[in-house]
Protein backbone atom coordinates (compact mmCIF):
# COMPACT_ATOMS: atom_id res chain seq x y z
CA UNK A 1 0.00 0.00 0.00
CA UNK A 2 1.31 2.99 -0.78
CA UNK A 3 1.04 6.18 1.72
CA UNK A 4 0.28 8.77 -0.46
CA UNK A 5 -2.31 7.10 -2.29
CA UNK A 6 -3.28 5.99 1.09
CA UNK A 7 -3.74 9.18 1.76
CA UNK A 8 -5.66 10.59 -1.10
CA UNK A 9 -7.80 7.99 -0.48
CA UNK A 10 -8.61 8.77 3.26
CA UNK A 11 -9.45 12.02 2.17
CA UNK A 12 -11.74 10.92 -0.56
CA UNK A 13 -13.79 8.42 1.93
CA UNK A 14 -14.04 11.43 4.12
CA UNK A 15 -15.46 13.75 1.51
CA UNK A 16 -17.52 10.94 -0.13
CA UNK A 17 -19.46 9.61 3.57
CA UNK A 18 -20.00 13.43 4.09
CA UNK A 19 -21.83 13.72 1.46
CA UNK A 20 -24.25 10.61 1.98
CA UNK A 21 -23.10 8.98 -0.92
CA UNK A 22 -22.26 5.00 -1.90
CA UNK A 23 -19.49 3.72 -3.26
CA UNK A 24 -22.13 3.15 -6.52
CA UNK A 25 -23.49 6.46 -6.20
CA UNK A 26 -19.62 7.51 -6.32
CA UNK A 27 -18.81 5.70 -9.51
CA UNK A 28 -21.54 6.91 -11.31
CA UNK A 29 -20.96 10.27 -10.86
CA UNK A 30 -17.32 9.44 -11.66
CA UNK A 31 -17.97 7.44 -14.06
CA UNK A 32 -15.41 4.69 -13.08
CA UNK A 33 -16.35 1.43 -11.50
CA UNK A 34 -17.41 0.58 -7.90
CA UNK A 35 -14.25 -1.72 -7.63
CA UNK A 36 -12.04 1.32 -9.05
CA UNK A 37 -13.54 3.32 -6.03
CA UNK A 38 -12.92 0.95 -3.78
CA UNK A 39 -8.95 0.70 -4.55
CA UNK A 40 -8.39 3.96 -4.47
CA UNK A 41 -9.97 4.44 -1.19
CA UNK A 42 -7.80 2.20 -0.42
CA UNK A 43 -5.10 2.96 -1.76
CA UNK A 44 -4.27 -0.03 -3.79
CA UNK A 45 -5.53 1.58 -7.05
CA UNK A 46 -2.86 1.08 -9.84
CA UNK A 47 -4.73 2.29 -13.13
CA UNK A 48 -4.82 5.51 -14.96
CA UNK A 49 -4.57 8.80 -12.47
CA UNK A 50 -6.73 10.52 -15.00
CA UNK A 51 -9.28 8.05 -13.35
CA UNK A 52 -8.37 9.47 -9.24
CA UNK A 53 -8.72 12.39 -10.61
CA UNK A 54 -12.42 12.30 -12.11
CA UNK A 55 -12.91 10.73 -8.62
CA UNK A 56 -11.44 13.44 -6.97
CA UNK A 57 -13.10 15.77 -9.25
CA UNK A 58 -16.74 14.16 -8.81
CA UNK A 59 -16.04 14.84 -4.56
CA UNK A 60 -15.36 18.95 -5.07
CA UNK A 61 -11.48 17.87 -5.26
CA UNK A 62 -8.37 19.07 -7.74
CA UNK A 63 -5.18 17.31 -7.61
CA UNK A 64 -2.23 18.92 -8.33
CA UNK A 65 1.62 17.86 -8.69
CA UNK A 66 3.93 19.56 -6.58
CA UNK A 67 8.05 18.93 -7.30
CA UNK A 68 10.49 17.89 -4.67
CA UNK A 69 13.52 18.16 -4.92
CA UNK A 70 16.43 18.32 -2.92
CA UNK A 71 18.31 22.02 -2.42
CA UNK A 72 21.87 22.35 -4.46
CA UNK A 73 24.94 22.69 -3.04
CA UNK A 74 24.87 26.48 -3.55
CA UNK A 75 21.06 26.81 -2.03
CA UNK A 76 22.43 24.63 1.46
CA UNK A 77 24.37 27.73 2.21
CA UNK A 78 21.87 30.04 2.67
CA UNK A 79 19.71 27.32 4.35
CA UNK A 80 21.60 27.45 7.84
CA UNK A 81 23.19 30.98 8.13
CA UNK A 82 22.00 31.83 11.42
CA UNK A 83 22.91 36.07 10.26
Amino acid sequence: MNPFLSAIGTMLIKERKARKLTQIDACHAAGISRREIYQIEKGIFTGSIIKVQNYAMSLGFSLTLEIKRRPTLDELDGLFDEN
